[in-house]
């Protein structure tokens, strides 16, 4: 019986190097660098940090027994230019 793996989504948090980053430019490059066979951005959302400053919130979808689980999406996110950092803030099975 072939095995059937579940899907979860990692709620990442993107920072941006400053108030002057288009979040629109920094999403369009995470589109374009993430592998579309492991990585599909369900929803996005920003939240503001400080001072108008504000970050990207991604709902990524991503196979739940992917290999090195969230290591590699936020490595590939803060490799984006204009990217301060990246965090995972939360990951939640996918139930339907």
């Amino acid at each position: 019986m072939p095995s059937k793996s579940g899907k979860v989504i990692a709620v990442v948090k993107v920072f941006p190097e400053g108030d002057e980053v288009s979040l629109d430019d920094i999403l369009n490059q995470i589109n374009q660098k993430l592998p579309k066979d492991k990585y599909s951005i369900v929803k996005t959302d920003t939240e503001p940090i400080a001072f108008g400053l504000k970050a990207l919130v991604l709902f990524v979808q991503m196979p739940e027994e992917l290999e090195g689980g969230t290591d590699e999406l936020e490595s590939l996110i803060n490799e984006i230019s204009g990217v301060s950092h990246a965090e995972v803030e939360s990951v939640s099975r996918l139930s339907f």
